[in-house]
Formats: C-alpha cells, sequence, structure tokens
C-alpha cells in the first residue's frame, strides 16, 4: 500500500510541475489525428495480423515490418475490446505504462526510506525525447515497465540478506528473471542485460544462485523468439541486423547527456577548464564524423520554428553540444562508477546503464533517439535525484523538459 506522507515544502513545485506535464500528455493524446502516426502503422498493422492468423505465422510473414517482438501485439490484443486498435485512444496504452514506470522509479529510487521517492519517478516526463514514445503508439513504454520492475526486483535481490526466506529470495529471482525476459519480447536490446546478470554471480558468489534462476528464467521466457525468428529480428527485416556502428555509441552518449541535463546538470560539471576545452574539441569533430548535417536532433521542430536552413545551422550547433556534454558524461561515469565499485547495487545500475548506452550501435541500419527512452528506467536511479530541499530547480527543469517534449511530439502529431 503506498504511503502518502506530508509532502516536504520543497517537493511540492517538483510534483506539481509532473503532474500538470502528464495532464498536458494526456490532452495532447485526446486531441491527437486519428490517422496513424510515423511507425504506428507497423505495429499496429502486426497486432492486427496476429488477431487475425497467430503470431508465430503473423511475425515471420514478409509483410511484417515491426521489429519488435510479441510484447507490444500482446498488450494491444488484450485491451482490443475497448480501444480497437485505433488512434486517438489506443495511444492512451503507453500513457498508462508511462505511469506505471513513474511508480516503478518512486519505490526503486527510495533508498531504504519507506517513503516513496516521487521526484525521481516523475523526472522520466522531464526528457524530451520520451513525449513522442508516451504520445504515439510505440514500442518502447510496455517495454521500458517491464525492465523498470526489473530493476526493482533486482535491486531487492542485492539488497535482501542471506536470512531471508528462501522461498521469498526464489519468489524474486524469478520474477526478475520473467521480467527481463519480457522485456526482451518488447525490445531485443535489453538482451545486453543479460551479461551484466552473469557478471554479478561471480561479484557477488553468495548471491550467484539467485542469479543464476534469474537467468534461466529469462531464457525461457525470451530464447524462444530468437530460435522462431533464427536471428535477433524478424525475417522480413533481417537487414537491419547488421554489424556495429561505433558512430551511433558517440551518438547515444550525446543524447544520454541531454537527458542528464534535465534529470540532474549537476553530473556535466566539467572538473576543470582544461577537460572542458578538451570535451568540446572532440564534440565538434564527432558532431562532424557521427552526424548528417541534414539530419539534427529534433530536426522537424528546428525547421519549423528557425526554417530550413538556419535551422540546420542551430541543430549543428546542438549537436556538438550534445557531443561535448557525451564526453562529459562519460568521464563522469567512469568515475563514480569505479568509486562504487566495493558497491555491488551500484555496480550492477552502471554496468546495465553502460550496456544500454553501447545498445544502439547493433541497430545497424538507423539511429533513434527511441533507442535510449529504454534505459531511463536505470538512468534515473544511478543519477540519484534528490527528494527534498536540494531540488529547488527541478520544477523548472520539469518544465522546461515538458514543454519541449510536447513540441517534439506535437510534430509528429501535424
Amino acid at each position: 500500500m503506498i504511503d502518502l506522507k506530508p509532502l516536504y515544502l520543497s517537493e511540492r513545485p517538483g510534483l506539481i510541475a509532473g503532474i500538470l506535464a502528464l495532464s498536458l500528455l494526456a490532452v495532447m493524446i485526446a486531441n491527437s489525428p486519428s490517422n496513424r502516426c510515423y511507425d504506428e502503422t507497423f505495429h499496429l498493422n502486426l497486432a492486427q495480423d496476429v488477431l487475425e492468423r497467430g503470431w508465430s505465422v503473423a511475425s515471420t510473414s514478409p509483410n511484417n515490418q515491426s521489429a519488435a517482438g510479441p510484447l507490444y501485439s500482446a498488450v494491444h490484443l488484450f485491451a482490443l475490446q475497448a480501444i480497437r486498435i485505433e488512434a486517438p485512444a489506443v495511444r492512451f496504452v503507453n500513457y498508462f505504462f508511462l505511469v506505471s514506470v513513474i511508480v516503478t522509479l518512486a519505490y526503486s529510487a527510495r533508498d531504504g526510506s519507506s517513503k516513496l521517492a516521487w521526484l525521481a519517478g516523475f523526472s522520466v516526463v522531464s526528457v524530451p525525447f520520451a513525449w513522442p514514445c508516451a504520445g504515439l503508439a510505440l514500442t518502447e513504454l510496455p517495454a521500458l515497465a517491464a525492465f523498470s520492475l526489473f530493476v526493482l526486483a533486482m535491486l531487492h535481490i542485492l539488497r535482501v540478506e542471506e536470512t531471508d526466506s528462501l522461498f521469498r529470495m526464489c519468489g524474486w529471482a524469478a520474477a526478475a528473471g520473467l521480467l527481463l525476459g519480457l522485456s526482451v519480447l518488447g525490445r531485443q536490446t535489453y538482451l545486453v542485460v543479460v551479461p551484466v546478470v552473469g557478471f554479478m554471480c561471480f561479484l557477488i558468489p553468495r548471491k550467484a544462485p539467485l542469479l543464476l534462476l534469474c537467468l534461466t528464467v529469462a531464457a525461457i521466457a525470451c530464447g524462444w523468439l530468437f530460435m522462431l525468428w533464427g536471428g535477433l529480428v524478424p525475417p522480413a527485416l533481417a537487414r537491419v541486423d547488421g554489424g556495429l556502428r561505433l558512430e551511433y555509441g558517440a551518438l547515444s552518449l550525446s543524447y544520454v547527456a541531454a537527458a542528464t541535463l534535465f534529470l540532474q546538470p549537476r553530473w556535466l560539471r566539467p572538473p576543470s577548464g582544461g577537460v572542458s576545452l578538451g570535451a568540446l574539441g572532440l564534440g565538434i569533430v564527432f558532431a562532424l564524423l557521427c552526424r548528417d548535417y541534414t539530419n539534427p536532433p529534433a530536426k522537424s521542430l528546428l525547421i519549423g520554428v528557425f526554417g530550413e536552413r538556419a535551422g540546420l545551422a542551430f541543430g549543428f550547433m546542438v549537436n556538438s553540444l550534445f557531443m561535448t556534454a557525451g564526453i562529459l558524461w562519460a568521464w563522469t561515469a567512469l568515475q563514480r562508477c569505479w568509486q562504487a565499485r566495493r558497491d555491488p547495487l551500484r555496480v550492477f545500475l552502471f554496468l546495465t546503464l553502460f550496456v544500454l548506452v553501447a545498445a544502439p550501435m547493433k541497430v545497424s541500419h538507423t539511429f533513434s533517439s527511441r533507442y535510449l527512452v529504454g534505459l531511463l528506467g536505470v538512468l534515473v536511479l544511478v543519477l540519484e535525484i534528490p527528494s527534498n530541499t536540494a531540488c529547488r530547480w527541478y520544477a523548472v527543469r520539469m518544465s522546461v523538459g515538458s514543454v519541449l517534449g510536447a513540441a517534439i511530439l506535437w510534430t509528429y502529431y501535424r
């Protein structure tokens, strides 16, 4: 049962900003176009095809253009009678999962306290590039909801004492494995977390039986999918399963840094002027090498506001700053991970975050900020969002990030 204790005065502005952001998102979804937008067509067509022909036939069909696993289709088929798989009502499915992610993070970020960390939970709404995934019928949110619950279960396993009931501990381990398997069935990028769980067996040998149980259940839950497909993606989309694209790793870092600017900007404070200049130089080089000038971040929004020529120029400058921030983020993250090397819980969070930042390099056909939304369930915990007086600017960041996110989502609705 949720214990709603009196809130600190300093928390109230942030919570109000978060509730207003969720309200704005709900209004935007309710008034969104009745036609399908962006990639909604591919994923919703697969759900409809599953209903008519069964999942195995639909997923392996040459006409299937949805690379995601069956979790998304299962969710939408469950809600079929209520939403009829049509816009705009279909988009409220992801809204529900966003709320569940917020609640789960509020539990996970408690740090041993009985008081829910609502500021940490609501903070995901301040990340602008999360809004298209939450406001459109896309595949990221159901997988993120399952992954956030997996992280919560893993934190419990790593914290629990060996004197606890063996049956209860095994229950948590099996639940963690099932949730990790469901995450993979939602977005295959979560497969990279499996080696992290395996590594924790060596880091904490006394927890190895529980972690191996977790891995076994996860393998049973999702392994059949890749045997059916004969690879990491459906047969019709085998072209997207290519080699590694290192430049996508740099882009991934830049987007994680951008999210951190809204979640916990102190993380990006440079240790010295020399490091700042070096990061800026590398940021400009990486911006030239890793991103197409004609495809800047939030391209539709920038061109809509500034026009094509000025929008692309401004986009390059923004991308250079993002790349610079990405380098500073990596510097800080590696330092803090090393400092926390004797804390298994923090090591698990850092390693999980690192592999998810690297995962987009495997999606060789394109790069999208959507691929980074899946790591918000662990990024928020790594950044340790303060819960009271240290958050005086939280409401401002929440408001600015929400406005930007709403503007980006609006460009998809046009």
